[in-house]
């Protein structure tokens, strides 16, 4: 078997780190988006929670109650 020439080597080893760079700062930028996504999850939940918080309190029950009853009339 011959030996590998060191130029091909030493390209091969550049590319290889360079790709890994690449993989790494793709990978710590889509991580960013999905904190990002639940973050916004999150407070799309609690202003949710928030709204039937008000309607139960506008009907005068309690929120289980209310919610029990509009999954009801939607089935």
């Amino acid at each position: 078997m011959a030996t590998p020439d060191p130029t091909v080597i030493g390209v091969l080893i550049t590319t290889i780190t360079g790709m890994s760079t690449a993989i790494g700062v793709l990978w710590k930028t889509v991580m960013a988006h999905v904190k990002s996504i639940e973050d916004r999850l999150r407070q799309c939940e609690d202003d949710r929670n928030e709204l039937w918080k008000a309607l139960a309190e506008q009907a005068g029950e309690d929120v289980s109650t209310l919610q029990q009853r509009t999954l009801r009339k939607d089935q």
